[in-house]
């Protein structure tokens, strides 16, 4: 299994629960675990120190750090969060996850489900608690079927 997970809203709020589940998925003979996240990987790693997070992954992907790579139009006014065209930033995890062939992503935006073709779970957390009111998900039922 290849499992794909969000490290703000995800790993960090429930580090117990998704170290559990990634030991389950790298078990597996040919288990993989990709943090997939915004973050540029030098922020991940310093928050990891700060809160005392040792998640265990075999893949790491930015999309930050592939952007900047990449050459897009990325403003660096502050390099610990960068900024870019939000159409490119919402379709990247998606795209990711569509050519490493992710058989799940875990993630707390709900936005950016409606770019995944892979199996995408929203994670519950108190920031996108009021998505999962049953007007809510109606209207974005319409919206994405």
């Amino acid at each position: 299994m290849k499992l794909g997970l969000d490290f703000h809203g995800v790993i960090t709020d429930n580090a117990s629960f998704f170290s559990m589940m990634s030991s389950l998925v790298l078990s597996e003979d040919s288990g993989e675990v990709h943090i997939i996240t915004g973050a540029r990987k030098e922020m991940f790693l310093k928050q990891c120190k700060e809160l005392n997070l040792k998640p265990e992954y075999t893949h790491f992907f930015s999309i930050s750090d592939y952007h900047i790579e990449k050459g897009t139009d990325v403003d660096l006014s502050d390099p610990d969060f960068p900024k870019m065209d939000s159409d490119i930033w919402d379709i990247a995890k998606a795209e990711y996850c569509k050519t490493f062939e992710i058989d799940l992503m875990v993630d707390d935006s709900p936005h950016y489900g409606e770019h995944f073709t892979t199996p995408y779970m929203l994670y519950r957390n108190e920031l996108n608690n009021d998505m999962f009111k049953y007007d809510v998900i109606k209207k974005i039922r319409k919206r994405t079927t």
